[in-house]
């Protein structure tokens, strides 16, 4: 026990620091209150959406249903303003065209969600502080992996792969098809499926577990044209068609593109749970009539990520969702990290050329310091609930595209127009896996027995 005559000299130190904290809390308070303002600027809150849409078409996307807005509770209290506002507005969106049905508030977000229904909305409360803790998801990021080694730097990862569109017998219907003289017809159904076989192979053998969306040149979808007829009759009407031609084409594409991509999404949200879904698919420059197609000397490759919602896009309640889902999983991190890997990988294996949106703003985001890296709403990225990797390379109409389409698969390489080529399907393939390869290698943690 201290003496009474040191516990007095102790009261100057006591109170200077009763000062210190008197004066700290003070510029806390300030921040604080700096921080609102710089808010209140960034933002004028403007007034909700009260005035319903004029048709189904304003309220939800193609074949969209109304979410069940009750799922956000999972995420309340574990984002902070701050992110949300960033990831809305350097992300998911291409204008402010949210601030009509988002308002943001210091500690919470106003979120309209039914916009058929005046008043309709939902609060979404922020985080006073940034967590530790993972977001509730079904996936799992690279560093929640328990260790990998040097040869197997995938075991445990689950990764989907989303051959693109049909193939086969339906792909003449998917105006994927076309046909140069008497050779084979290009169909990229089949060449996606081909692609994604070889990556499977490749990614069971670094330890990966593989799902294929589609393993034959069937749909996934069980229903038909004829089964989306009344979907096609009210899209028609809402554009103020009703003549049978438009129907049709409605009809078809519903079951071929709209209800096959929802219902490979069933597939990978509720069966597979993967950590990642890639999205394999091949580009092409307009070619005009598909039996007398034209050839270009263009060719190019592109990634996508998930966001860059459209004026159009954030209007439909089951889209806005969608989003909102991908914001509190913070989907974004993982999926431009290892886009990033997918871009230089891709550009170091083709050498083509970096694809180049005309008019992008509108639409599509770049990631400005990556070539060839985009962010864009589309519906697969969309609603598969986890990081999805979109992949677009080769433009198959492009001339020597072409040849290489006309000489399938083969392994080694082959002489190409004076150089050395592997066949176009191992070329795509083989950069798809040494970009996951070098990514989880990269950032997961590897475990390295004394000796190895």
């Amino acid at each position: 026990m201290l003496a009474p005559n040191h516990s007095r000299k102790l009261y100057p130190i006591i109170g200077l620091l009763l000062v210190l904290l008197i004066v700290a809390g003070g510029y806390i308070a300030l921040l604080e209150m700096q921080r609102k303002a710089a808010t209140s600027a960034q933002q004028k809150e403007e007034p909700l959406i009260t005035t319903p849409p004029e048709s189904q078409e304003a309220t939800l996307a193609d074949l969209g249903e109304q979410p069940d807005w009750t799922t956000l509770d999972l995420w309340q209290d574990t984002i902070t303003h701050d992110d949300f506002y960033y990831l809305l507005t350097e992300i998911y969106t291409t204008d402010n065209t949210w601030k009509r049905y988002i308002t943001i508030h210091p500690d919470h977000a106003i979120i309209r969600t039914d916009t058929s229904k005046p008043g309709a909305t939902y609060r979404l409360n922020f985080a006073s502080v940034i967590s530790e803790a993972s977001p509730n998801r079904n996936w799992n990021s690279v560093g929640e992996l328990p260790p990998g080694t040097k040869d197997k730097p995938l075991a445990g990862v689950h990764i989907a792969i989303d051959p693109g569109h049909i193939g086969g017998d339906y792909a003449k219907i998917e105006a994927r098809w076309f046909q140069i003289g008497d050779s084979p017809p290009v169909k990229e159904g089949d060449m996606t499926l081909l692609t994604a076989k070889i990556i499977k192979d490749e990614l069971i053998n670094l330890g990966a577990k593989v799902y294929l969306i589609r393993g034959s040149n069937q749909p996934v979808n069980p229903r038909r044209a004829d089964d989306y007829r009344e979907a096609a009759l009210a899209k028609a009407a809402s554009l103020g068609k009703t003549d049978e031609e438009t129907v049709s084409q409605y009809q078809q594409k519903f079951f071929y593109r709209t209800g096959e991509i929802r219902e490979r999404a069933r597939r990978v949200n509720l069966a597979f749970n993967p950590d990642l879904v890639l999205c394999l698919h091949f580009n092409a420059e307009a070619w005009g009539d598909p039996l007398r197609p034209t050839l270009t000397e263009n060719n190019h490759f592109h990634v996508l990520l998930h966001g860059a919602l459209t004026r159009r896009e954030i209007a439909h309640d089951d889209e806005r969702f969608e989003m909102l889902v991908k914001i509190l999983q913070r989907s974004h991190e993982e999926e431009k990290a290892l886009g990033i890997y997918m871009a230089q990988s891709l550009s170091k294996a083709t050498k083509l050329p970096a694809y180049q949106y005309l008019n992008a703003a509108s639409r599509a985001r770049p990631i400005k310091e990556i070539p060839g890296l985009w962010i864009r709403n589309l519906l697969a990225n969309r609603i598969y609930q986890c990081p999805v990797i979109f992949l677009e390379p080769y433009v198959m109409n492009n001339k020597q595209v072409h040849e290489r389409i006309q000489l399938g698969d083969y392994k080694e390489t082959k002489m190409i127009q004076g150089e050395e080529k592997k066949s176009i399907y191992r070329e795509y393939a083989d950069a798809v896996v040494v970009a996951l390869r070098q990514y989880y290698l990269d950032y997961r943690i590897i475990y390295n027995p004394e000796g190895s």
